[in-house]
């Protein structure tokens, strides 16, 4: 969550309480000062808000005038943990006013935080640190940034330092105002806007106001191209998995029309989109194509019904994976769509990740590829299990889902992760399969991956002909000890050590350790252990878990803890990425279980710890909390002081500080905020947390 103070937002001020408001009041107030809303005030008080779906309702009502909500979710002043209170309860509010007594705007919290996350991230060094961001941007040619409002002096002081940094590698840098963005979004030239609630009203104009499409494959927020500026990593990650034993093939579709089979099915997808109807159900089958795409299965309701299923997403705090569903055409089972004819066991496992090919987007659970695919396995007498983590997921989380899942040398991999040739892999084009097959054009929609089940056949077979000629249905498949760690192994390094930590390199004698902290909230108690542990060393690397589970964001935590040991010289503070103590790897440190239970999956986070990060960062010691209160964490640290001394590294368990005779702790603090108990809230923790809970002045 972020705070955004009332000079950012867009109001538009009346001294009568107006029923609707012109769209072009709404339009010129977001041009000014983008955001997700725009706020009506009354006499200087807040009278309601229009949203991007009062504008998105009315203009399909055909209506002009845009009526003014009154019906909205509010807090009176900074209660903070009120409004993460509203957030988790209500997930589809992004925004929620904050008004004083009176009735007066104060300011808004958004429940995205990329400012926050912006205005911290210099700490990590993402410029010098990652591998892969400067050889992305060295050859990159122009790119254009969306302004900050005026007088926006937070957004700007972010905006100056990325243009400095892409100009120090030769990218040309233009600038524009957010009411060029329509227009500019057309051509060929990448956007970027600072942030989500900039991203969010470039929605709210084009598409909501203007009624023309945003192009959000042009138009970036700064921190989702910081991930696509780290590409790089995932050809290299994969090419390790296949050197691992690991058989890869990569689906993808090109674009040439050098045959008359591919001029001919090119054409016809560029007519379907050219349909009316394609515009408001795209990417869905239309009623006018469903007879030539279902053929024969096209009876009653079954275009309607399997033609526009829905695939919701969640995030299992790693992740993104399908959310569990039963119905009678679709069956998700544990965030992986049931594959026909699957069997329970057998000696190896062929895993699909992908977004909507792979998930089998207009299909029913039997006509999938991966169905198909299991059905000709079956009838040929192999001992393979085909299973269907399709998703649709950013490339980076994708890379995240491969290398969280527990393979084994031998196990094959059939991904669409880019939509290009990826090194390492075996290339299937998709178009080329349908040109052999000389595939009619009924069968498609937009493109070779929108595509009906007779499709999903043929690109089956063609996987299978071409795994059986390769051998590796029957080869032999090797047993390993801890199958996780063969590919979190090579995820830890090249998605995260590669990304926070590829110039740092330990000096010779330096005494370097080590302190995982989860901060929700960062605590005085955090504060001491991280002060205790630093006065023995050189340098001590604070670890701040990423998971998202907890009541405060990463990027408040982090805010936190950086904040909180500001002072201290020899503490760095960096994130944990998505393979130490969060869920991916110890799950039992966010569930209610017996401590014996702790053991297993807390073992596989020591040794990520011991054999890639202490390894490659010099860590010697490692510091915790006297955990004695906590059984399940106590049972974690000695876990710790068993395996850790094995590979030369110390475990210093230091005491808990205390208040009024009790172990100062972070959930007695987050129960204080809810209370209101600031006296208890002073007690647990420092200045520097309470400005995230109860605000300050400056906000």
């Amino acid at each position: 969550m972020d705070y955004y103070s009332r000079s950012q937002l867009p109001i538009l001020s009346f001294d009568k309480a107006p029923e609707y408001l012109e769209r072009e009041d709404v339009r010129r107030i977001l041009c000014e000062k983008p955001c997700n809303i725009v706020f009506v005030e009354v006499c200087e008080k807040l009278y309601g808000i229009v949203s991007r779906g009062d504008v998105s309702r009315a203009r399909k009502a055909g209506n002009d005038k845009i009526p003014v909500n009154r019906n909205y979710s509010f807090i009176v002043g900074k209660q903070f943990m009120k409004a993460r209170e509203i957030f988790r309860e209500k997930t589809a509010i992004q925004e929620i006013p904050v008004i004083d007594r009176e009735g007066r705007l104060m300011g808004m919290c958004s429940r995205t935080d990329d400012l926050l996350y912006l205005e911290y991230l210099e700490y990590s060094n993402p410029w010098e640190g990652n591998r892969y961001i400067r050889p992305f941007l060295e050859q990159l040619e122009s790119v254009l940034f969306v302004r900050a409002p005026r007088g926006d002096t937070r957004r700007e002081q972010i905006i100056d330092k990325w243009i400095a940094e892409f100009t120090k590698c030769g990218v040309q840098c233009g600038l524009i105002d957010f009411t060029e963005l329509p227009e500019k979004q057309d051509e060929d030239t990448t956007i970027l806007v600072v942030d989500e609630e900039t991203n969010r009203a470039g929605y709210f104009v084009t598409e909501a106001l203007d009624g023309s499409v945003y192009r959000s494959d042009n138009v970036h927020t700064f921190r989702t191209y910081e991930r696509l500026m780290s590409d790089p990593s995932y050809d290299e990650l994969i090419q390790k998995l296949a050197d691992f034993g690991i058989k890869i093939y990569n689906l993808y579709y090109s674009e040439d029309e050098n045959t008359e089979g591919r001029r001919r099915l090119w054409n016809g997808m560029r007519q379907w989109l050219e349909q009316p109807e394609a515009r408001n159900v795209n990417p869905h089958v239309t009623p006018s194509s469903a007879q030539g795409f279902y053929g024969e299965l096209n009876k009653g309701t079954y275009a309607a019904e399997v033609g526009k299923m829905y695939f919701s997403m969640e995030s299992n705090g790693v992740y993104t994976r399908m959310k569990d569903i039963q119905s009678p055409y679709l069956n998700i089972v544990n965030g992986e769509r049931v594959t026909a004819g699957q069997p329970a066991e057998a000696d190896r496992t062929i895993w699909f990740f992908g977004p909507c090919i792979i998930i089998g987007s207009f299909v029913e659970d039997q006509h999938t590829i991966e169905s198909f695919l299991q059905k000709r396995i079956n009838e040929a007498g192999y001992s393979c299990r085909v299973v269907n983590c399709g998703c649709h997921e950013t490339p980076y989380q994708e890379m995240i889902r491969i290398t969280s899942t527990p393979m084994k040398p031998g196990d094959i991999v059939v991904m669409c992760v880019d939509n290009r040739p990826v090194a390492g892999t075996e290339s299937v084009d998709m178009t080329e399969i349908l040109d052999k097959n000389n595939a009619p054009v009924e069968w498609l929609l937009d493109n070779p991956v929108h595509c009906n089940h007779k499709v999903n056949a043929l690109y089956a077979d063609e996987l299978f002909e071409r795994m059986q000629r390769a051998g590796v249905l029957d080869a032999e498949v090797q047993p390993a000890e801890h199958p996780a760690m063969l590919t979190r192994d090579l995820a830890v390094n090249a998605l995260y050590l590669d990304l926070h930590c590829n110039t740092f390199h330990p000096r010779e004698g330096e005494v370097i350790g080590f302190v995982g902290i989860y901060g929700n909230p960062f605590t005085r108690g955090h504060r001491y252990l991280i002060e205790t542990a630093a006065k023995q060393l050189d340098l001590l690397i604070c670890q701040l878990i990423e998971d998202e589970i907890g009541a405060f964001t990463f990027a408040e935590r982090l805010a936190m803890a950086i904040e909180g040991t500001r002072d201290l010289p020899n503490v760095m503070v960096v994130g944990s990425g998505p393979f130490q103590a969060t869920r991916n790897v110890f799950q039992e440190y966010f569930v209610r279980i017996e401590p014996g239970d702790v053991s297993k999956s807390s073992s596989l986070d020591v040794q990520i710890f011991c054999e890639v990060v202490a390894k490659r960062l010099g860590v010697t010691y490692r510091f915790v909390g006297d955990e004695k209160h906590n059984p399940k964490m106590h049972a974690a640290n000695e876990n710790l002081k068993r395996i850790l001394p094995a590979y030369g590294i110390h475990v210093v368990e230091i005491p808990r500080l205390q208040a009024q005779n009790q172990p100062i702790s972070a959930s007695t603090a987050r129960s204080a905020a809810a209370a209101g108990d600031r006296e208890t809230l002073l007690q647990h923790l420092p200045e520097t947390t309470l400005r995230f809970i109860i605000g300050s002045d400056e906000q």
